[in-house]
């Protein structure tokens, strides 16, 4: 049974480390569409001093958006750290129970 946990338990550590890059909550599209609609604002815009003002709020919209992402990435190495501690624990007390089963046979 124990072997089974910790296998299933490394499987999807290993897989989650492996697995290619998924969209984050759909960034992707929403840098497509954050670049779409700068470009747009910018061809409209002819002053130089609205132009900068466009290209600041975009940049702040942007950075929000890495924001957003950096905060997921986050919340995923700490999932992937809270089950690599969980496989050391469990090999641990395997060692251990192993230990004392090769005491006791002696």
């Amino acid at each position: 049974m124990r072997q089974t946990a910790i296998v299933m338990l490394a499987l999807v550590v290993l897989l989650s480390m492996a697995s290619f890059p998924a969209k984050v909550s759909g960034a992707t599209d929403e840098y497509e569409s954050l670049e779409f609609f700068l470009d747009q604002s910018l061809k409209r815009e002819k002053d130089p001093e609205k132009r900068t003002e466009i290209l600041n709020r975009y940049l702040i919209k942007a950075l929000g958006l890495v924001y957003q992402q950096n905060q997921e990435l986050i919340r995923l190495q700490q999932q992937i750290l809270n089950a690599t501690k969980e496989l050391r624990d469990i090999e641990k007390k395997e060692r251990r129970e192993m230990e004392i089963q090769m005491q006791k046979n002696q």
